[in-house]
């Protein structure tokens, strides 16, 4: 069996050649264990309160129609759940998946922060019977964060994926097809949009910049024939770079706050990513976001990333945030304003 977990994290994590990844995949056995986040390591080989403005895009064009895509990334096309613990027969943990919690989109917030930096990117790729096709770009700059909305459409039927009990879609190793962002992400499927034939699917990355050139100004997404993973047919989709969505910065600047993501200097904080058990935002009104808290096993981050360096940890959020009224931030119980 596949161990969904154990290659998901290698794969994300190690920059090494895909083949040597897809081995380890093939060695692994399945279970499903949600990661505090990825780590980047480069190897060779896999074997073992500012507001800060927003700059405007120049030469994308703006996606026409961002609500379900919206929807998807930020609203409840994925349901609540409580948190999942399963043991297989032999007691074995299997599952250990913390409590999720997704609320309603708030269409004049989403129209002011998020939908004017969605661009139209329109661009596929083929594999078989099988087209992948990317719809639109959502990506801020400040923090190295984005998401990806495409489809995977068979009029035959799309077959061979795994969707989670949080949405999350994962291709296992006997799929016949399989789609992969270049990078560090995860996917999720939209429930709402997808039928038997099409896939709508959304992707959380984060850019390392310990690792990728600062001349880099793309992301790939591909798509190949599950007989080869070390092959596929990929998009290379221009970024956004000087494109930063309104945030706010606490601490000094060591905590920074995007309607999208979060990041935090954990050497400014005096911090290191494996301490880091409780994130808490809070809004001037009283109301929070708890984005993690493993103490009350609970999870709202739907990506992580530590860099390379072990000096930034970036998460996505699984809601917008409204950065107009953020009044302070709890990390580990330390409040930052």
């Amino acid at each position: 069996m596949f161990d969904k977990k154990t290659y998901q994290e290698t794969f994300s994590s190690l920059h090494a050649s895909e083949d040597v990844l897809v081995e380890v995949m093939n060695m692994t056995h399945k279970s499903r264990k949600r990661a505090k986040w990825s780590r980047t390591v480069a190897v060779a080989a896999a074997v073992l309160c500012g507001i800060v403005t927003a700059a405007a895009a120049v030469g994308f064009l703006r996606y026409e129609n961002p609500a379900s895509m919206i929807h998807a990334l930020f609203g409840e096309n994925v349901s609540s759940g409580n948190g999942i613990v399963e043991y297989n027969e032999y007691g074995k943990l299997v599952t250990n998946l913390p409590a999720w919690e997704r609320v309603p989109v708030d269409e004049t917030l989403a129209q002011e922060l998020i939908a004017p930096y969605i661009f139209a990117v329109g661009e596929s790729a083929v594999c078989g019977d099988y087209t992948l096709n990317v719809e639109a770009l959502l990506y801020d700059a400040a923090t190295r964060a984005g998401m990806l909305y495409y489809t995977v459409e068979n009029s035959n039927g799309v077959i061979g994926y795994e969707v989670f009990s949080d949405g999350e879609l994962w291709w296992p190793a006997e799929a016949p097809i399989f789609t992969r962002v270049r990078g560090s992400s995860r996917d999720y499927l939209d429930t709402a949009m997808s039928s038997e034939t099409k896939l709508y699917i959304c992707t959380y990355f984060i850019v390392d910049p310990f690792i990728a050139h600062p001349s880099q100004k793309t992301i790939c997404v591909g798509i190949g024939s599950g007989d080869d993973w070390t092959k596929r047919n990929d998009i290379s989709i221009e970024l956004p770079g000087d494109v930063g969505i309104a945030g706010v910065e606490l601490a000094d600047g060591a905590v920074y706050i995007s309607p999208v993501s979060i990041q935090m200097d954990l050497a400014s904080l005096g911090v290191d990513g494996d301490s880091i058990d409780s994130v808490t935002l809070y809004y001037t009104d009283g109301s929070k976001y708890v984005v993690k808290n493993e103490a009350d096993f609970v999870s709202n981050q739907t990506y992580g990333l530590l860099d390379l360096e072990g000096s930034t940890l970036t998460y996505t959020f699984n809601r917008i945030v409204d950065t107009n009224s953020i009044a302070s931030a709890e990390i580990n119980g330390v409040m930052y304003e």
